[in-house]
């Protein structure tokens, strides 16, 4: 019985991990788009160069 409950409490873990992980990664590709959206629109501000 202890083994199943270890086995259970090892799943639940691994699960809760790779939720942390892919909001790690959501939040950092958002902070990359937003800061390409940013440069992107500062370059456009800036327009041709004489």
């Amino acid at each position: 019985m202890k083994d199943i409950i270890k086995a259970v409490v090892a799943i639940v873990i691994i699960l809760i991990a790779i939720k942390i992980i892919g909001v790690i990664l959501g939040l950092l590709v958002g902070v990359a788009l937003a800061g390409l959206v940013v440069y992107g629109g500062m370059k456009l501000l800036e327009g041709p160069k004489a």
